[in-house]
């Protein structure tokens, strides 16, 4: 059954977008996602295609003028941010979202707001950004469009901020092996120099 199906973590690394990015995309092309148990899930459900949709959706992609070569390595570790687009018009028009590299996307984003600044940031992983702006634009906070709200006390959002990063680990955090884990038998072949399996076969 999971051979039929592809998951949104595969499609993204196919499409060479973030998973998040990935799922928006796949939207707005108008199909609808599946759930299923897939080899890389964990035996947990995850959003998938079917494999024929996968193959239009690339090829979609393809369409647009992304092709193999111009995809680049995804990082799952960076930043979450919080930057005020207009400040000295608007302050409380705040933009919520990841980066691996929070100066460059500042820098994309002053080429439409030259004024734009960072509120706050924290160190954070891709998968975290969803429920991050959930966290944060919980209280006094309006969708504009796209991950931009209109926020009643920005300072306010920034101390939940604080308070939301402040429960979470350090993004690199991984939790140790159980004694009992089936894993161990996996990294005992790579301390004896042996290949490792790869996870999710």
């Amino acid at each position: 059954m999971s051979d039929e199906y592809v998951s949104i973590k595969d499609l993204a690394k196919r499409l060479g977008m973030d998973r998040s990015h990935a799922r928006r995309y796949v939207q707005r092309l108008g199909y609808s996602f599946h759930k299923r148990r897939t080899p890389d899930s964990g035996g947990q459900l995850t959003l998938c295609v079917t494999s024929a949709e996968a193959d239009e959706i690339a090829s979609q992609r393809a369409d647009e003028g992304f092709t193999a070569s111009t995809l680049a390595a995804v990082s799952d570790i960076g930043a979450f941010y919080v930057i005020q687009l207009i400040p000295e018009v608007d302050p409380r028009r705040l933009k919520l979202g990841f980066a691996e590299s929070l100066s460059q996307r500042l820098s994309q984003h002053r080429t439409t707001a030259p004024t734009a600044r960072v509120l706050r940031a924290w160190p954070g992983k891709r998968q975290w950004e969803l429920t991050a702006i959930d966290a944060l634009t919980r209280e006094g906070c309006r969708l504009i469009l796209n991950e931009v709200f209109e926020c009643d006390d920005p300072e306010d959002l920034a101390k939940r901020g604080d308070a939301f990063f402040g429960m979470l680990p350090a993004p690199e955090f991984r939790a140790p092996l159980a004694s009992s884990s089936p894993m161990n038998a996996a990294r005992l072949g790579v301390d004896n120099g042996e290949q490792p399996a790869e996870r999710g076969r």
